[in-house]
């Protein structure tokens, strides 16, 4: 464990030397702080997305998952990067026409009533997502600091807290994007090596196949086998998929900040690829450890347990801190869209208008802290890491995908109708929040439709409200 301890210290001093030295590009200028210059190159770009996709709370969570229920948990996560393949082809040439920044500057420009007030439900829905994504790389690096170390829970989330926080804060996105390059190799490595090991300790395939069929349990090995009635996938993917059409302000901002059209759309749909395999390997990782373990471990904790009690000590490091740069590859790009959305949104629009570069890179990073600190006590909270992924899509999709999808494709949409949608979906997020309404797939497209029924009311309707100024 000592070991650990020292090659851990080793990779996070590593990840603050690469941002303190890009600390000069960003510290002027909120261009550069936020969007690089709008220079980033493909290979930034690749590798940013792929850092930020394949988090520790994906890992964790799926591996737990395919280890209870077999392979076909791969969809959960999957079927994300099916409706981004869709957002990429239909979508980013579009945005990248308009010079939109954020998915707050398309609810502005669609909807610009009262001063652009859509931005503030708007900024509320975007960092639901944003808090819960960050708490589940919380929770996931907390798990494994307490496994590891022995410490208590909530003190290994206040560590994770402040190191990730800290370098994230320093050089914004050129921060993100330059770690996520060293990130992103680590963590693939690892996946592979661990994917290698894991099947080596089963026996093989020919030795998983075998344990599985005398489980009786042999569609736990098909991608494609599930109990599910076609009623229920259509309800997921109406609630869980349609955000992704819309999909995520750390994806806007690298949309806006790449250097060209052709960059910003294949440094988007290449990595999405990868991404689909490499959830495919995460996904037979837990197939995998039932095998070793026999079913017979807490699914929670499943590659903790392989890494320290049967790996190869020679292997146990590297893929140690290859999960380790998946998890925090992910917090870094959810925090800093955070911090920049609430600064440009926010504070540029309607507090100090004549806020200048130095002012919005401050802010920016009180903000970073503020949603850190936010999920931080989410992961207190909820320790079901797949719980809180869903969660945070389905209340955002609520609130924000009705006047989304109005805003690309109806010409009987208004100001009035997208606010009002919006306010009444925010009221139920809250009333699911009290725990009046059940977290489920039902429950969001209920919510959904009540959004887009009101927003349709309210924009054929002659009656006026003051945020209207059309």
């Amino acid at each position: 464990m000592i070991n650990s301890f020292y090659f851990v210290a080793a990779y996070i001093l590593i990840l603050f030397l690469l941002s303190a030295f890009l600390i000069r590009k960003a510290l002027n200028s909120f261009e550069e702080y936020g969007y690089c210059g709008r220079s980033l190159s493909i290979g930034f770009v690749f590798f940013t997305y792929l850092g930020t996709w394949i988090g520790g709370g994906t890992i964790i969570g799926l591996v737990s998952r395919s280890y209870d229920f077999g392979a076909s948990q791969y969809w959960i996560i999957a079927m994300s990067c099916v409706a981004e393949l869709f957002f990429a082809l239909f979508f980013i040439g579009k945005i990248r026409r308009l010079g939109l920044k954020s998915v707050t500057d398309f609810f502005a420009l669609r909807y610009p009533g009262h001063r652009e007030a859509v931005r503030i439900p708007a900024v509320a829905a975007l960092l639901i997502r944003n808090v819960t994504m960050v708490a589940m790389q919380f929770a996931a690096l907390s798990y494994l600091v307490t496994f590891v170390f022995g410490i208590n829970r909530n003190l290994a989330l206040l560590l994770v807290f402040l190191v990730i926080i800290s370098y994230t804060v320093l050089s914004g996105l050129w921060g993100v994007a330059v770690t996520d390059i060293f990130q992103g190799l680590l963590q693939t490595a690892g996946l592979v090596m661990l994917v290698i090991i894991s099947l080596r300790f089963a026996g093989g395939m020919k030795a998983v196949t075998s344990f599985y069929n005398a489980q009786g349990n042999l569609e736990n090995l098909s991608l494609f086998a599930t109990d599910m009635s076609w009623y229920e996938i259509l309800l997921y993917i109406i609630a869980f998929g349609l955000f992704f059409l819309m999909n995520d302000q750390t994806n806007w901002e690298r949309i806006y900040a790449s250097k060209g059209s052709k960059t910003a759309k294949w440094g988007f749909m290449i990595p999405l690829v990868v991404t689909m395999i490499m959830l495919v390997m995460i996904t037979y990782l837990g197939v995998f450890q039932r095998a070793i373990f026999n079913g017979t471990a807490e699914s929670a904790s499943i590659i903790y347990n392989f890494i320290f009690n049967l790996a190869d000590s020679k292997w146990m490091i590297p893929i140690l801190v290859a999960l380790i740069a998946a998890i925090m590859s992910s917090a870094d790009s959810f925090l800093l869209a955070s911090g920049v959305m609430i600064s440009e949104d926010i504070i540029k629009r309607f507090i100090i208008r004549d806020a200048g570069d130095k002012e919005m890179i401050f802010f920016a990073r009180v903000f970073v802290v503020v949603t850190g600190a936010i999920a931080f006590a989410f992961a207190i909270n909820i320790e079901d890491i797949l719980y809180l992924w869903l969660t945070g899509i389905g209340m955002t999709s609520i609130i924000l995908v009705p006047g989304y999808f109005l805003g690309w494709f109806s010409k009987h949409t208004s100001t009035r109708g997208a606010m009002a949608g919006m306010i009444v979906g925010a009221l139920y997020v809250f009333a699911m929040g009290l725990g009046f309404i059940k977290a489920g797939p039902l429950q969001v497209c209920v919510g959904m439709a009540l959004n887009l029924a009101v927003s349709f009311c309210f924009a054929r309707s002659k009656l006026r409200i003051s945020f209207d100024r059309e």
